[in-house]
């Protein structure tokens, strides 16, 4: 089973500014370079979860999700390799990353490049203290595509991705374990990120990191505020290098299966946006931002 995502990996245009602002505004830590690629870590053992590299124009490089065990990504491999809308791109075999481990690449059903993992070697980290604005990790992920319904409907069957809720027919939102979503998809005209979450602490820790960003001169995109959907917090903020968007979260929502659970519908209101109230209205400059641009990076994996 996918157990939750390690990290992404992302091509901007600018590696030095990119660094710059991950390290310095959004409090990560630079974890290796050479020179070529950065890997940047936070408050958890993932060796690292955000990898940079300079490209042209700003895209996905790489998806990394986790996997429980070798023999998992060889289930992962043996469905890709049936399934009419993937394409391999790296048999099963040892990841050449920091951590190493064990791991398959493939295209999705939108020709983005997902890496499943296992056997990772965790890293000597310090723990994220009580006040302190680090990002724990990443929370999660979501992605914008142009038909849901497809991309939900191949992330349950070639991943074993659960349906949690669906806001309308525009947006679904998928868990493997207990944790609400770990994966979200978001219609939109085309393929690219919607934005990557990172989890605070706590709800003083989330509201203290979103103050250290404003104190910096950087203002949210939007919240911060609660959402309906996975009850978790939300403040959003955009990396001025490269025009990716990026989420302070904390406190989603904790299903237990073991009582069952019904995929609820909501409706794509404002109260289903943030049940506080607190957040700026959700209008077409913030909606631009997270749909983003079209990504060069699909149907063609990255060299690294």
């Amino acid at each position: 089973m996918v157990a939750h995502v390690r990290h992404v990996a992302l091509g901007v245009p600018n590696l030095g500014k990119a660094r710059d602002f991950y390290e310095k505004r959004w409090q990560l830590e630079l974890v290796t370079s050479d020179g070529e690629l950065d890997y940047l870590g936070s408050g958890c053992p993932e060796s690292h979860v955000l990898r940079l590299r300079e490209t042209e124009e700003p895209r996905v490089d790489l998806l990394s999700l986790a996997a429980d065990s070798p023999a998992e990504v060889d289930e992962i491999a043996d469905r890709v390799g049936r399934h009419p809308q993937a394409r391999l791109v790296c048999e099963p075999g040892p990841r050449h990353e920091p951590g190493g481990g064990y791991a398959l690449r493939f295209l999705d059903c939108d020709g983005r490049t997902v890496e499943v993992s296992a056997d990772v070697r965790g890293r000597t980290f310090r723990p994220v203290e009580e006040t302190e604005v680090r990002p724990v990790g990443i929370s999660h992920v979501v992605l914008n595509t142009p038909d849901v319904q497809a991309a939900s409907t191949f992330y349950a069957s070639v991943l074993g991705f659960r349906v949690s809720d669906w806001v309308e027919d525009i947006m679904c939102f998928m868990r493997t374990g207990r944790a609400h979503h770990i994966v979200a998809f978001s219609a939109a005209p085309h393929t690219s990120l919607n934005h990557i979450a990172f989890e605070n602490r706590g709800l003083d820790e989330f509201m203290r990191a979103t103050g250290a960003m404003m104190r910096e001169g950087i203002a949210p995109l939007w919240g911060p505020g609660r959402h309906g959907v996975g009850q978790n917090t939300f403040a959003y903020f955009q990396d001025p290098s490269s025009g990716f968007v990026l989420e302070y979260t904390t406190a989603a929502q904790i299903i237990d299966d073991e009582h069952g659970w019904t995929p609820k519908v909501y409706p794509a209101s404002a109260r289903t946006t943030d049940v506080w109230g607190t957040a700026n209205t959700r209008d077409a400059h913030i909606s631009a931002a997270l749909h983003g641009l079209p990504d060069p990076g699909v149907w063609m994996a990255p060299p690294v």
